[in-house]
């Protein structure tokens, strides 16, 4: 008869309160590409010429320091006195200086790339490996200052192939002064070779000059742009993308707000510093400040959380003057600031954070549950001063993250010592995270294959439902907080996904599956579920931050279609949605103790099933993920309703296999997503299959029904 699972509505009333449409955000932060040209279009690295901050070893310890860089430029050889990640162009008998001073940046705080040019070597100067959006658009913008002294009178500015044929290309005359230049830049044709052979593309930057005798010319603030960036500077397929893809709200934060001074990022350009990143590496120039990210946030539609660093170097005045900076009026000292930098009206956000991860000792401001909870009282009264009407969400423990214990081998005490110091006069939401990982030892992976007689798939299982025991996590601590007096406590579930860790060769519930898609489609049953308590939700997922490189990117994957399929019904605006619970019956499994963030758990439904119903009572909308990574199941569902009285609508997202990869930039390839009307009985039941590692949203129309019960379900 094969697998069935049943599930049953009208038993239960729908909840009092409605589903907030803010679970469906997505999470950033500096780190790497994702904001540079991810967000903000400029598709140079370290334009400003400034010594390269370099963070950790990639692997070993015996590497060069080139090898210890960030993953997207490791195979970029050091030049002396040039700066990295730039490369020497044309004759190698050139000399580089990296000289302090220049036009960009805060005085004492900026630094210039000199070029020296020997007489009769031909053309030198330097160039950058870089890909660009061409699929898109063929014209580029490049913004340089320059001067040039000696025997140097004119700087060639190019396109080029790697091996450094030119696509485009145009030359100026430079003078002793300095001078910001722009030059169009056209290719002739879109690249045939995009994301192969290179972690950078088939393109590269070139700057050279040549001379009849010696001299030099100097460069400084170097950015490329596509010649379709929206208001000059922001990615347009990533606005497009998020969009698309129903993205109702953004929250910037992560491991960097703690090291981040929100006035680097006000001002204009030309005059920001160009910070270390100390979390990640590379370097973070402040393109994208607290004006650009909001006002990036309209363009998108989504609406904005901002988080506040907590740490001694970023004090609550300096939280408080952030606050006034971004909602003051101009009669305030930084409204009026705002003002001045050309924006005269408050921006009006109301969601804000203190702290991200601080229980964690990587954390810049990293301390103990005792001193955090004493502090943020200080952050909270100061912010809330400014603007009373702001929701401040302070940084929770992560459930199950017991590595973090500051007790070893009990359970993390963090969100109990908040509660007790801090309490609801200090606290109005709480920040935690899922990152779902499994087991990170090799020999460990193998071990846990043999104790509970296993193979990958059913590994990949386990990492896939484990949603079920983060709901579980969340009830322990909505209990919790209730003692306390929070009822309930409010969420966010500030960042989340799905990052398997598996052996080579198994097959892996990665991002580009159908496997990962269930993830993400069960996470979001979860916080309807318990949408009395989960009001905000971001995923970490940069496939929306739209760049053309093929390191640490990847096409937008099966998940992002399964949130727009969530999203979609919660955007209208005829309506609001309630939690209506269900009945389900149907196979399970026990789901076994898997590292130390997975408990052992019985009866993991296959089939997980959530569902929302209308505030008229005229529409149901149900979202299942069936988790079973080998078999298909038959859903049946029942209600008090017949053929005549309602109409469902079917939208099926599958694979021909969990584990397919969808591996196409331009097109959906690794799996399907079908809609179709589906038939209810006269008995009031429908039935569907739903493939192994599917998701689907059933929508029902009960018009009929609800002129003849007054709305009541």
């Amino acid at each position: 008869m094969g697998l069935h699972t049943t599930v049953r509505t009208g038993s239960a009333e729908p909840s009092s309160w409605y589903v907030d449409k803010r679970i469906f955000g997505k999470f950033f932060e500096m780190n790497g590409r994702d904001t540079y040209p991810g967000i903000i279009e400029d598709c140079i690295a370290n334009g400003s010429f400034e010594n390269w901050f370099s963070k950790r070893k990639k692997d070993g310890t015996n590497l060069p320091w080139m090898m210890r860089t960030e993953i997207m430029y490791r195979d970029t050889p050091l030049t002396p006195g040039l700066a990295y990640p730039w490369e020497p162009a044309g004759s190698t008998d050139g000399a580089f200086e990296q000289r302090d001073g220049g036009v960009h940046g805060k005085q004492g705080q900026k630094r210039f790339q000199r070029v020296k040019i020997g007489e009769g070597t031909g053309r030198q100067g330097i160039m950058q490996r870089i890909t660009l959006a061409d699929e898109r658009t063929l014209e580029y913008c490049l913004r340089f200052y320059a001067r040039a002294s000696g025997a140097v009178t004119r700087l060639y500015t190019a396109i080029e192939d790697k091996a450094g044929a030119t696509f485009a290309e145009s030359s100026i005359v430079l003078g002793e002064q300095w001078k910001r230049y722009e030059v169009k830049l056209t290719l002739p044709r879109a690249t045939e070779f995009r994301y192969k052979d290179s972690p950078f593309g088939e393109y590269r930057l070139s700057l050279t000059a040549d001379a009849d005798g010696p001299g030099w010319f100097d460069l400084d603030w170097v950015m490329l742009a596509s010649g379709d960036a929206v208001e000059e500077i922001y990615n347009p397929t990533t606005i497009e993308l998020l969009k698309q893809y129903r993205v109702t709200t953004l929250r910037w934060g992560g491991n960097y707000a703690n090291e981040y001074n929100w006035k680097d990022g006000i001002g204009p350009w030309e005059q920001r510093c160009v910070r270390d990143n100390q979390n990640w590496g590379g370097l973070e120039p402040n393109y994208f400040g607290t004006n650009e990210f909001l006002r990036f946030c309209r363009i998108v539609g989504a609406e904005p959380l901002l988080n506040v660093g907590f740490s001694y170097d970023l004090p609550p005045e300096l939280a408080a003057d952030w606050v006034e900076y971004v909602n003051g009026d101009e009669t305030t000292p930084m409204g009026r600031l705002r003002a001045e930098h050309g924006y005269p009206e408050p921006w009006g956000v109301k969601l804000w954070q203190v702290g991200n991860e601080s229980y964690g000792d990587y954390q810049f401001g990293y301390t103990n549950s005792i001193d955090f909870s004493r502090r943020i009282q200080t952050y909270y009264s100061m912010m809330k001063q400014v603007d009373p009407g702001i929701t401040i969400i302070m940084a929770g423990a992560d459930p199950m993250y017991v590595d973090y214990s500051e007790i070893p081998g009990e359970p993390p005490i963090w969100n109990r010592r908040m509660f007790e110091t801090a309490g609801p006069d200090y606290i109005d939401g709480l920040d935690i995270h899922q990152y779902t990982r499994g087991i990170r030892d090799e020999g460990l992976r193998r071990d846990w294959l043999a104790a509970n007689q296993a193979d990958p798939v059913f590994y990949n299982q386990v990492l896939v439902s484990y949603p079920t025991q983060y709901e579980a996590n969340i009830i322990e601590l909505k209990e919790l907080a209730e003692r306390y007096g929070f009822n309930p406590l409010i969420l966010e579930i500030g960042e989340w996904n799905l990052e398997p860790e598996t052996e080579s060769g198994w097959p892996k519930a990665e991002y580009e599956t159908m496997a990962h898609a269930c993830y993400v489609s069960s996470m979001l049953n979860a916080f309807i579920r318990q949408g009395d308590a989960v009001k905000y939700a971001y995923q970490r997922d940069n496939t929306l931050y739209y760049r053309a490189y093929p390191v640490d990117m990847r096409p937008v994957n099966p998940g992002n279609d399964t949130s727009r399929l969530y999203a979609e019904p919660f955007l209208r605006e005829d309506t609001r949605w309630r939690h209506l619970p269900l009945d389900a019956e149907g196979s399970a499994f026990a789901m076994p103790q898997t590292w130390v963030r997975i408990r052992p758990m019985d009866d993991v439904p296959h089939v997980d099933a959530a569902a929302v119903i209308s505030e008229r009572g005229d529409e149901i909308i149900l979202f299942l993920a069936n988790r079973d990574l080998r078999d298909a199941h038959t859903v049946r569902l029942q209600g008090d309703w017949d053929g005549e009285q309602a109409e469902a609508l079917l939208l099926l997202q599958y694979s021909d296999s969990p584990f397919l990869i969808h591996a196409q930039w331009d097109r959906r390839t690794g799996y399907h997503l079908n809609e179709s009307a589906l038939e209810i009985t006269s008995a009031g039941y429908a039935e569907f299959v739903m493939p192994a590692g599917s998701v689907a949203r059933l929508h029902m129309r009960l018009e009929a029904r609800r002129k003849k019960s007054g709305g009541a379900i």
